[in-house]
């Protein structure tokens, strides 16, 4: 059972965000259950998201406690775990820039977190998109009109983080691994599909330079890492790809065993699009949206492949840590 006095710290990492964050302080100050705190914690940011932070705070004089962190911290993981380390609370809230949540989000999931006797509780984030690129990013990613638990929404004990230990400093991948952690050691995770949270805006990116670049980003920091080897398989199978198109440009073999490879690969890709997303026949009732999921997913690729290609030079050749 959680204590009614329990303090909850609500952790908020922040990059860039000036244009998102009065709607965010606005809902956080209106909650139907009021947090001890609410701790921003600043990515690094480069625009004025700081400045209007602290100003707002001086400005409004909020009966929650706000604080604006500069840890100097540069992914979301790294900067979650620098506003857990920040606070002595008993439970931790998490929520994110950018993203629609309810009033009563807090006090429902400290709700079910107390009667399902859980360790930790999540919300969903219903993904959708915006532009056709983007709902076939989200296709390929998250699962277009897909719900599926997230980190921003949940509410955790602290002896969660005592048992497992804190968010990776990592810009992708370091929910999914931590979730895995929590599995592992036995703690109960319930997830609340009544608190839904959606994206403001894009939800991947707008346009295809934007799937290129964030694809290359999140996946250069995945070398080296013990609990994958999607990189490398990514590498070995481009290079196949090359060695196949050269020997077929060089004539020694049959173009047919180009266009099977490609069918092969394209039907892969729809098949994950299919398996990850709920309304997969938005593109199918289009050719124009079925080519466009074709394309992002390619593109998609191309960029993971860079990224891994670059992650393995830098980490292995020039002997540096990667941080997205």
């Amino acid at each position: 059972m959680t204590d009614p006095r329990a303090k909850v710290t609500v952790v908020v990492p922040y990059y860039n965000e000036r244009d998102n964050l009065p709607y965010l302080l606005a809902k956080m100050s209106e909650q139907t259950l009021s947090p001890h705190e609410v701790i921003l914690v600043n990515s690094s940011s480069t625009d004025a998201s700081s400045q209007f932070i602290d100003e707002w705070i001086s400005v409004k004089q909020p009966r929650v406690g706000f604080r604006n962190l500069n840890a100097f911290t540069s992914t979301p993981g790294g900067s979650k775990s620098a506003g857990v380390k920040a606070s002595s609370s008993d439970l931790f809230a998490f929520m994110d820039c950018g993203l629609e949540f309810p009033r009563d989000w807090l006090e429902r999931q400290v709700a079910a977190l107390t009667e399902q006797g859980a360790d930790w509780v999540s919300g969903v984030c219903l993904t959708q998109g915006t532009t056709l690129v983007d709902k076939a990013a989200i296709a390929h990613t998250y699962g277009y009109q897909t719900a599926r638990p997230v980190i921003p929404g949940s509410v955790v004990r602290r002896h969660v983080f005592d048992r497992i230990g804190l968010f990776k400093d990592l810009r992708a991948g370091y929910d999914a691994e931590w979730a895995r952690a929590s599995e592992r050691a036995g703690l109960k995770r319930v997830v609340n599909k009544d608190v839904v949270v959606k994206y403001q805006g894009v939800n991947f990116a707008s346009g295809m330079s934007g799937v290129f670049m964030k694809s290359l980003r999140y996946a250069r920091p995945s070398v080296g890492r013990n609990d994958t080897v999607v990189p490398y398989i990514y590498v070995v199978a481009s290079l196949v790809g090359l060695a196949l198109v050269s020997t077929i440009l060089a004539g020694n073999t049959p173009p047919v065993f180009l266009t099977l490879g490609l069918v092969l690969y394209l039907l892969a890709r729809l098949v994950i699009a299919a398996r990850k997303s709920s309304d997969l026949a938005y593109f199918w009732r289009s050719p124009l949206r079925l080519l466009a999921l074709i394309c992002v997913g390619l593109v998609m690729d191309i960029g993971k492949t860079c990224g891994f290609v670059s992650g393995i030079y830098l980490r292995f050749i020039r002997k540096r840590d990667l941080v997205a």
